[in-house]
């Protein structure tokens, strides 16, 4: 086995904890802060970070392309079932984009990239 291939689970399970921990501390208050946005990507860009050692530049280029394609995606989506049904799915109010996304969306996108590509690997499709 791989060093790769074992240290993909640990780093998934990091990143799913960190946020898991991150969206308990962060329902104590209704407002948003940064310091609980930062602690919710602390682990998981941690993680992607750390990939950049052994897969290199790639892993790089993966996240920017997971993150553009991601928030384009969800803004067709968005104005799409807005246009066609006139209600919203959701609504964004800090850095928005029409209301249909956000910029803070940006690395969550990029780590869901990652994260899909390494369970891909894992699995060996």
């Amino acid at each position: 086995m791989n060093v790769v291939d074992f240290l993909i689970p640990i780093f998934g399970t990091v990143s799913l904890l960190g946020m898991y921990a991150a969206s308990r501390y962060g329902r104590k208050t209704k407002k948003f802060k940064w310091s609980e946005y930062w602690l919710l990507l602390a682990a998981p860009l941690l993680c992607c970070a750390s990939l950049l050692y052994w897969f290199g530049i790639k892993i790089l280029y993966l996240f920017l392309v997971s993150m553009i394609i991601g928030i384009f995606l969800e803004y067709i989506l968005g104005y799409g079932y807005h246009m066609t049904l006139n209600k919203r799915l959701w609504t964004y109010s800090r850095y928005s984009l029409n209301g249909y996304t956000s910029w803070l969306v940006l690395p969550m996108w990029g780590i869901a990239g990652v994260a899909f590509w390494l369970i891909i690997r894992m699995i060996g499709l």
